[in-house]
């Protein structure tokens, strides 16, 4: 297994006599906390359970550490973050239930305050998925920079190039263009083609009746190789079964955009235009806030970190990790680097 995962690592190695470019990590901080809350549900400390804060910061320490990262961004679903989508597709993620857990809560508004002193990134907007902030950042990161996500959302796949790469939380791998036939079996170009089509039932998106990935890939073969349009696949559709003596209804739902029920609007018109990260939907207020995540330094001034080591001997997060209060300065260690560079960068525009 150990030597499966570094064949699949090798494709996301730098080749010699290219210039180094710096590496930013992007948290999609909805879906860490989530699994780190979940996760580590035994982590308490006097009958508190602190197991959200501790694994967020453990988990983003390690990802610092094994992925030389040198800019961290934290982006976070706002309370309404669905509702740009929801003036194009009404029923969005209308099949997920409220989720509400106060302790949660608590432990999310915790890790945010952990990240303003130690001079983290984080942004969000009432009106805008995290999604969205993460894949308006790749769109517009600097020119020697790269990029990657921790997500668990495959969506973001669509977001890979020469510059960004995947890191896939339940997989715990980092997924590229070098890799990622290791984990998909169509060509990255055509993750978000492919989302279109077949509707993504985790967001109640519907696709064309009778679609499946494995569908579309067995009759149109080519989505493996190379990147192909959706003009492609309809023509491919009619082509095929002009060649049949009977023709097949999937290929005529295809042509057609034929879903189940109503779909308001064209189908494919409609789900481009709520699954397409290539063209994410923001407001122009976040818009402009990720391009100063991008080009500004971040303002140390209110900001200090010794109000972490107070936070984390109330929170008992200090008696959680490894060597107890001496493991303090070691587990701190690569958030003051990174603290330092942005307190460097900072003094840099005031000269």
């Amino acid at each position: 297994m150990l030597d499966l995962l570094i064949l699949a690592n090798m494709g996301l190695r730098t080749p010699k006599g290219k210039p180094k470019k710096t590496k930013t990590l992007i948290v999609d901080g909805n879906v860490l906390m989530k699994r780190s809350y979940n996760g580590a549900k035994n982590v308490y400390h006097k009958d508190k359970h602190i197991g959200g804060i501790f694994a967020f910061y453990s988990t983003l320490r390690k990802l610092i550490l094994e992925h030389k990262i040198e800019k961290v961004v934290i982006t976070w679903d706002g309370e309404r973050g669905g509702t740009l989508r929801l003036d194009y597709y009404p029923d969005y993620k209308g099949n997920r239930p409220k989720f509400f857990d106060k302790e949660y809560e608590l432990q999310k508004l915790r890790v945010k305050q952990y990240a303003e002193d130690l001079s983290i990134r984080q942004y969000e907007h009432p009106d805008v998925e995290s999604d969205d902030l993460m894949a308006f950042y790749c769109k517009n990161k600097k020119k020697m920079e790269e990029v990657m996500i921790y997500t668990n959302d495959r969506d973001m796949c669509q977001l890979i190039n020469e510059d960004v790469t995947i890191f896939l939380a339940d997989k715990k791998m980092e997924v590229g263009i070098g890799n990622y036939q290791w984990f998909f079996e169509h060509h990255y170009k055509n993750a978000g083609l492919i989302k279109i089509i077949e509707g993504c039932s985790s967001d109640y998106i519907k696709g064309v009746d009778g679609v499946t990935e494995n569908t579309l890939l067995k009759h149109f073969p080519q989505l493996r190789e190379r990147e192909v349009s959706l003009e492609e696949i309809i023509q491919s559709s009619v082509n095929i079964n002009k060649e049949r003596e009977k023709p097949l209804k999937v290929l005529e739902n295809i042509v057609e955009g034929k879903t189940r029920g109503n779909h308001r609007g064209p189908l494919y018109e409609v789900n481009k235009k709520i699954i397409d990260l290539k063209e994410p939907l923001l407001t122009e207020e976040a818009s402009e806030n990720v391009i100063n995540l991008i080009d500004l330094p971040i303002d140390p001034n209110g900001r200090d970190p010794k109000n972490v080591l107070k936070m984390m001997i109330e929170d008992g997060v200090m008696y959680a990790l490894p060597g107890g209060e001496n493991g303090y300065l070691n587990f701190m260690e690569p958030f003051v680097k990174l603290l330092k560079k942005e307190k460097l960068k900072f003094k840099k525009t005031k000269k």
